[in-house]
């Protein structure tokens, strides 16, 4: 098995870059590559469709435009994130090494206990992995926004949302990425959605909130680097994307870009 994972720091990017990355990065996951984490941040606050999202009926475009608030869609499920004071994790592997023979919901099981390890690293002993599903959840999923609702292997604190995330699997490989959230803006967050959850304050536990002081993109990044280490029995390598990947993410750059990706139908 690879004991060495590459890892990728990318800080305040487009998120028509930070996407195209991503997919990148699952394109090229061939079999025996070596895994990938990349922590990344946004360079100012984008909504991100899940890749089945109608955009009409999830995007309040007007606020969007006028609060200049980027939108793009994932090639991820799940429901709409506002990415504005976050760090963003994605792992990117073939289905081998600690992931061979593993279902979605065991890979998502496993990475959830990594990046557990992660949130007890800031001594945050109170966060738990939800394990199940409840009738309250089933519904609040009819909303459009990711953190109104928990679902299975995502993180919570006295019910509240702290990490939320969504992948995209193939027959060798996977894609996981999430939000690692760390503040919230109430007026953009209930702003730049249709039919917003007026109680989704109530509902999350940003890190700063919790820790009482403002973390910063690099300590975040390192703290759940070193969780995942300890996990999966790894060693990280810092590493920047090959030429092979920077071609391959500047061509999928103009599809995030593309109006037909983000605001036409994917189903």
């Amino acid at each position: 098995m690879h004991s060495k994972w590459r890892l990728l720091l990318q800080p305040r990017l487009p998120g028509y870059r930070q996407m195209a990355i991503d997919e990148t990065l699952y394109r090229l996951a061939e079999p025996d590559t070596r895994p990938v984490v990349r922590f990344y941040s946004w360079d100012h606050p984008t909504l991100s469709l899940g890749y089945f999202q109608d955009y009409k009926r999830v995007v309040c475009e007007p606020f969007c435009v006028h609060n200049k608030i980027d939108v793009v869609r994932r090639i991820t499920g799940g429901r709409a994130v506002l990415h504005h004071d976050e760090v963003t994790y994605a792992i990117i592997a073939p289905l081998q090494y600690v992931f061979e023979g593993r279902s979605l919901q065991e890979t998502y099981q496993l990475i959830a206990e990594a990046l557990n390890l992660g949130l007890q690293n800031f001594g945050l002993d109170q966060t738990s992995i939800f394990a199940g599903d409840t009738g309250t959840s089933r519904r609040e999923s009819r909303l459009p926004q990711c953190f109104v609702s928990v679902s299975q292997y995502e993180h919570v604190s006295n019910s509240r949302k702290v990490i939320g995330s969504a992948q995209k699997r193939s027959r060798d490989r996977f894609l996981q990425h999430g939000s690692i959230l760390l503040d919230f803006d109430p007026h953009l967050q209930q702003g730049c959605v249709n039919h917003p959850d007026p109680q989704i304050e109530s509902r999350i536990a940003p890190l700063n909130r919790m820790l009482h002081r403002r973390l910063e993109f690099r300590e975040t990044a390192d703290q759940f680097a070193g969780a995942l280490e300890a996990k999966f029995g790894i060693r990280f390598e810092l590493s920047g994307l090959s030429a092979k990947e920077e071609r391959l993410a500047s061509e999928l750059e103009r599809k995030y870009c593309d109006g037909e990706w983000t605001r036409g139908s994917c189903k």
